[in-house]
């Protein structure tokens, strides 16, 4: 059940950011892009819809929390972690 409402929560911040987009700047929109970018290219996206985890992929991809099955991409506060450490590294 606990998994159920995870997914419902992903979902509705997936559509929040879809409609928010629509009439605004949003803050991770690059994000979002090269998200939607990926999946469109992967093999596993049909229509639409993604084989295995059956979410509406310009949905998932909009969601900061929500990440590829396949490890494509990453959830956003995971991505912006990596960026900060790739950063500090660079700068040594």
């Amino acid at each position: 059940m606990k998994l159920f409402f995870i997914k419902i929560k992903l979902i509705w911040q997936g559509w929040t950011n879809f409609i928010i987009d629509k009439i605004s700047d949003i803050r991770y929109k690059k994000y979002f892009d090269a998200r939607y970018d990926i999946c469109k290219s992967c093999e596993e996206d049909k229509h639409g819809i993604c084989e295995v985890c059956g979410c509406v992929v310009r949905m998932k991809t909009m969601s900061e929390d929500s990440e590829c099955p396949h490890g494509k991409w990453l959830t956003i506060p995971d991505t912006l972690a990596m960026e900060k450490l790739q950063k500090r590294k660079e700068e040594k």
